[in-house]
């Protein structure tokens, strides 16, 4: 039965390389993946270079069920420090079963080089493992960002995640995605705002992400958010409790169905 799952495993691997998101964090769920110039602990990994516009310690958790198989199901941790020297991140993520199992995690360092611009650069270590007969295989990477305030309501940035092209095997060259992601946010108001996103990888189309957050109450956010490639769309709340949040949300993929997620970021 477990060989059974590793080769369904595997073959809707290679079916969803396109959609497997670069980002992580249950804000990002429900913002389909804009999450470019989201400052928070997950910009660890989504863009470090708006982690440097953080001004708090961050630690947060989550959890996503993609398409309800537990064997599909990920688990994140990211967590950073604010000093007077910049903020410092990492981050960790798991995908998978005891037979096929992907990890990823990493460093970083952002800093604010003037009041409207931070950029920084992370560390990565990614590994395929396939159980105990096949082995694992994994590779460092590095990643940078770029967060630019062009004014009160107008953010700009750019990222790109394993910009050294990290090798996964010799076998006809492959190597783990080099993604480039570009794109704008607008702030209607404090706590609303709508982001717009491109993403490419060297082998995908192009993939236009955006996502809508209101701020409906002091404590109750809501979320939305579509993606062109593959098409899906996104749904999401967050509660705000003190120096805790609580998100939820899902995103829907037209051909593999519903990622419910949940998780908690804890501000000291």
């Amino acid at each position: 039965m477990n060989r059974i799952l590793l080769i369904i495993f595997v073959s809707l691997s290679f079916l969803m390389q396109a959609q497997v998101p670069n980002q992580i964090g249950v804000r990002a769920n429900g913002l389909a993946n804009a999450t470019l110039l989201v400052n928070d602990v997950w910009s660890v990994k989504n863009n470090i270079g708006a982690l440097g516009m953080l001004t708090k310690t961050e630690v947060g958790i989550a959890y996503q069920n993609r398409f309800l198989l537990k064997e599909f199901s990920n688990q994140s941790v990211a967590f950073n420090f604010n000093s007077k020297a910049g903020n410092f991140g990492a981050y960790f993520q798991q995908t998978g079963f005891s037979l096929y199992r992907q990890m990823v995690g990493g460093i970083g360092y952002s800093m604010k080089l003037s009041d409207k611009i931070s950029s920084g650069v992370s560390l990565n270590y990614q590994q395929i493992a396939f159980g105990d007969v096949y082995g694992s295989t994994g590779s460092l990477s590095a990643s940078v960002g770029l967060f630019y305030a062009l004014n009160d309501n107008l953010d700009l940035g750019v990222n790109v995640a394993n910009i050294s092209r990290a090798k996964i095997s010799d076998y006809q060259d492959e190597r783990f995605p080099t993604v480039f992601n570009i794109g704008m946010k607008y702030k209607f108001s404090e706590g609303t705002f709508w982001s717009v996103e491109a993403e490419k990888d060297l082998l995908h189309p192009l993939n236009i992400k955006s996502g809508l957050e209101i701020k409906a109450h002091d404590i109750f956010v809501l979320r939305l958010g579509m993606n062109s490639y593959p098409f899906q769309t996104a749904f999401g709340v967050g509660l705000n409790i003190k120096n805790l949040r609580i998100d939820i949300a899902t995103s829907w993929h037209t051909t593999l169905g519903i990622n419910p997620s949940a998780g908690l970021v804890y501000q000291f």
